[in-house]
């Protein structure tokens, strides 16, 4: 019975990966970048009960929930697209107005922003949602979790997320967006009773600019022991601000946020303060 439940898991494992594969090889579209036309798409998530804005979310796959895809679209000088701008969505699991997994809007104002609902549907998993306006693409994600939650002994009920500097013991929130800079993000699986989970747990890890070390915005691993405890590290994109990393085990999720911001100029600080030395 244990080895039908891995290989269960090792087969959604894969095929979340080949999907999250699939949205990165579509990318950006280059469009007709004339003035008022779809050159950039930026994508973010509301929940409806929280109006709390991100890159990502999780809300229960209850059948009723819902959550706000809110586009902003602009042309290649980072103005509004002109009003009456047609945008497609489309999405793997849940469904939007009328039930259906495609739905196409336009802008309704110059503004460039145009919203949708994205209601959740019975299934918990990962929905890949893509946006697509004159040939330009966006992707992103929302997570469905198990709404009537789990409580089998061994099994995922509960993921902590963290980001701690293996030397100083201190969390680490920002790294620098240079495509190359990483840091350590540890994941605890507990069960229902607080235990760590059995050995052998699959957890997936998403990021939204950021990639791991498979080169991938997903990663698929498995607890390597008794203790329940995940280690996975994220490389930083060149993308700068806020960047979401959802973990993912058993339809049950845990997102936290990592910056990627400006390299700090260590040299010449520590070159500024010889001199105002030197002048002392």
């Amino acid at each position: 019975m244990m080895k039908k439940k891995y290989l269960h898991y090792s087969f959604i494992s894969i095929f979340v990966i080949c999907v999250s594969t699939l949205f990165i090889s579509c990318g950006s579209g280059p469009g007709d970048t004339g003035i008022g036309t779809t050159a950039t798409i930026k994508i973010e998530f509301i929940t409806i009960y929280a109006n709390e804005v991100s890159g990502s979310w999780a809300i229960p796959a209850d059948g009723a929930s819902s959550i706000r895809i809110k586009l902003t679209l602009t042309d290649s000088s980072g103005n509004p697209v002109y009003a009456f701008t047609p945008v497609t969505f489309s999405t793997t699991l849940g469904h939007f107005q009328g039930g259906a997994t495609s739905y196409s809007v336009e802008t309704s104002d110059d503004s460039g922003i145009v919203e949708v609902s994205l209601i959740a549907g019975t299934t918990s998993g990962v929905a890949f949602i893509t946006c697509s306006s004159n040939g330009v693409t966006q992707a992103g994600y929302v997570v469905f979790t198990d709404w009537q939650g789990v409580d089998v002994i061994g099994e995922t009920a509960a993921i902590a997320l963290s980001t701690l500097d293996p030397i100083t013991g201190e969390p680490i929130t920002s790294i620098p967006a240079d495509g190359s800079s990483s840091l350590v993000i540890t994941a605890i699986l507990t069960d229902h009773f607080g235990e760590p989970v059995t050995t052998g747990t699959y957890i997936t890890f998403f990021t939204e600019y950021g990639r791991f070390p498979n080169n991938s915005t997903s990663y698929t691993a498995q607890t390597p022991d008794e203790t329940g405890i995940v280690i996975v590290s994220l490389i930083a994109g060149t993308i700068e601000g806020d960047n979401q990393v959802t973990a993912l085990s058993n339809s049950v999720s845990q997102t936290i946020t990592v910056e990627f911001g400006l390299e700090e100029p260590e040299e010449e600080e520590e070159e500024a303060e010889e001199e105002e030395e030197a002048e002392e």
